[in-house]
């Protein structure tokens, strides 16, 4: 199945799946583009990532779509960082009815998302990035 793949201003990438894989239906779907549409390409399914854990730092290479691996670590980053707030809510709500929860923050408070992140070379490493403290 064919897919038509472009490059946004904002420099997201979109993916245009056609619902029949005819010439003519990828070529009236190429026509809908908007027009701002940066380098459409027609690709073959393949060229387009499965896994869409990082979906919003892929980025467009000819006919292949690539992680844009600085945009991937920040998004996992925020992630362990929305994390870390939700544990804290939770640790200081138990705190407030009279748990001992000292051992617990200070562990959470020393996970450094910046310094995890940085170590990822690829999006599977990234992917597998994620304090035992926050499950």
């Amino acid at each position: 199945m064919r897919k038509i793949v472009y490059s946004r201003p904002d420099g997201g990438v979109s993916v245009v799946s056609v619902p029949f894989d005819t010439d003519e239906a990828i070529e009236t779907a190429r026509a809908r583009l908007p027009a701002d549409a940066i380098d459409p390409r027609i690709v073959d399914e393949s060229a387009v990532p499965a896994d869409r854990t990082f979906r919003n730092a892929w980025k467009q290479a000819g006919t292949t779509i690539e992680h844009d691996m600085p945009k991937a670590r920040d998004l996992q980053e925020q992630r362990i960082k929305d994390a870390q707030r939700l544990k804290i809510r939770d640790i200081l709500e138990r705190e407030a009815l009279g748990d001992n929860v000292a051992s617990e923050k200070a562990s959470l408070r020393a996970v450094n998302p910046r310094a995890l992140v940085d170590a990822a070379q690829t999006p599977d490493e990234l992917k597998a990035v994620w304090p035992i403290i926050l499950n």
